[in-house]
């Protein structure tokens, strides 16, 4: 996995000095070259997501779009965030898919260069002028036909509960009125999480899946923002709860873990 990180940390400013310049001179207009980048840093993160099935890191079962869902129009994914790559196997499922980026990769001098060239949307801290009002920002990104990813939680959930959920996802949505397609990204056993690093992996690879709950469609709440967010709050604390007592039942009991520490 930890070489995994260094072929998508590494290996996107080498597209960014490399490919990226040939697309640019083949394209006919800048918006024809930034989707063309963003497809083929989609490409990458897939193979990224390919080579980690293969290897044996992790594996995964990710279903499509629900079905009332029309990829070629804009809607906000929102997933919960549980481990560190969870914006890879994302992005590496649905081509067309943006996301919020961090701010300080904006300002990297190769990484920055390549997510620019994407239609990915920089984060705050990024410096640039999209960042500073992202709220707009989201909800120009929508009406301009870009669907986006958005972890309502902001870092990886903790192990016991889910974090605060902010409204961005939620507000972006009503205010461009496009559907909100619900995912929980869901785990077998713990990985990548808080509490389990990179050097410490679980015995048998742990599986992501994808499982939807309804789309919600704000003229169904009456683009009322504050009945999504507790309709959805609601969604995800329950399937969490399911999981974090699944994830406890794997644990060793704690007085096993003290015999074998004395031994």
């Amino acid at each position: 996995m930890g070489a995994l990180f260094s072929l998508f940390f590494f290996g996107s400013p080498i597209l960014a000095l490399t490919l990226f310049p040939i697309l640019r001179i083949t394209s006919r207009t800048w918006d024809v070259y930034r989707q063309r980048c963003t497809i083929l840093l989609h490409h990458g993160i897939k193979l990224i997501l390919w080579a980690a099935r293969a290897f044996g890191v992790v594996d995964y079962r990710l279903s499509p779009l629900p079905a009332s869902v029309d990829a070629n129009k804009p809607y906000v994914l929102m997933s919960n965030h549980p481990t560190f790559v969870d914006m890879i196997v994302i992005l590496g499922a649905f081509r067309e898919l943006t996301c919020v980026t961090k701010g300080s990769w904006s300002r990297h001098w190769a990484l920055g260069r390549l997510l620019r060239s994407t239609n990915y949307l920089p984060g705050p801290g990024s410096g640039l002028p999209e960042s500073e009002h992202m709220l707009d920002s989201m909800v120009a990104h929508l009406s301009a036909g870009f669907p986006l990813l958005i972890f309502p939680e902001g870092q990886r959930s903790m192990k016991d509960q889910l974090r605060r959920f902010r409204r961005g996802a939620v507000e972006a949505a009503v205010r461009a009125n496009v559907p909100i397609v619900p995912l929980f990204l869901a785990l077998d056993r713990p990985y990548l999480t808080k509490d389990v690093p990179l050097w410490k992996p679980p015995k048998v690879a742990p599986t992501y899946s994808f499982e939807w709950f309804d789309v919600v469609r704000p003229d169904d709440f009456d683009r009322d923002p504050r009945r999504i967010q507790e309709h959805l709050v609601a969604l995800y604390e329950a399937r969490f709860e399911k999981q974090r007592v699944m994830h406890e039942a794997l644990e060793p009991p704690r007085e096993i873990i003290a015999r074998s520490r004395r031994s």
